[in-house]
């Protein structure tokens, strides 16, 4: 990947490892030269097998005949702290989770966390995907019974008091907002609506790769410190 954008020459392809949130909103730009691969959302749950699994893809890319690797993973929890690949440079986006890059930018996020910080994020992706408060009471409900599951998710959501749902523009909206909007209302916290921007996802894809991203060359490692002026 010497240039600075995935319109390439070569002809070679991209491969794109991303988290399976993200993928509708990965695939718009889909482009005839991008590959995709896609994880189970639950890695952020262990944050310990995400660089495995990442790890594993990279090296049996590394057979193959890339040109390069796109990560649609923010630092996660230092999830990915420690990738390298052996022949394939990789590019990052440089942020700490995903939320940067539903909103369009880090300074999005950013501006959000400064006036919001207990906000909990919904976008279609992690509703289907993923968990929301309510999925998360029925499974603990099931295992522990309704009076633990409501003592266990209060300790785990007290901290937070809104609920916002980002409109990424890939899905229909309306289903997803009421499933939103039933979320607040069982917690009986706030719920505000943000839209969503491509503009991360797009240059993550194609480039231009600034200050925004990561490029790790061969033999390099992602390192925390690499997050940590955010």
């Amino acid at each position: 990947m010497r240039e600075n954008s995935t319109e390439r020459r070569s002809g070679k392809k991209v491969l794109v490892l991303a988290c399976s949130v993200m993928e509708k909103e990965i695939r718009q730009f889909q482009n005839g030269r991008l590959e995709f691969k896609f994880f189970d959302y639950g890695l952020h749950r262990t944050p310990e097998n995400m660089a495995q699994a990442i790890q594993l893809e990279i090296d049996k890319a590394s057979d193959e005949d890339y040109e390069g690797i796109i990560l649609g993973y923010g630092l996660c929890s230092n999830g990915i702290v420690g990738i390298t690949s052996k022949k394939l440079r990789l590019i990052i986006p440089r942020i700490h989770d995903c939320i940067s890059l539903f909103l369009g930018s880090v300074e999005s996020y950013q501006k959000q966390s400064k006036e919001f910080p207990g906000t909990y994020y919904l976008t279609p992706g992690w509703i289907d995907k993923g968990q929301t408060p309510v999925s998360k009471f029925k499974s603990y409900a099931q295992a522990y019974g309704e009076e633990t599951a409501r003592w266990v998710l209060h300790e785990e959501m007290k901290h937070y008091t809104r609920i916002v749902f980002i409109d990424t523009g890939v899905y229909p909206r309306e289903p997803y907002r009421a499933i939103a909007r039933e979320n607040a209302e069982f917690l009986g916290i706030s719920y505000e609506e943000l839209q969503g921007s491509p503009n991360l996802f797009k240059k993550l894809l194609h480039g231009p790769w600034g200050k925004e991203f990561l490029i790790i060359e061969r033999n390099q490692s992602v390192r925390q410190e690499s997050f940590l002026d955010l």
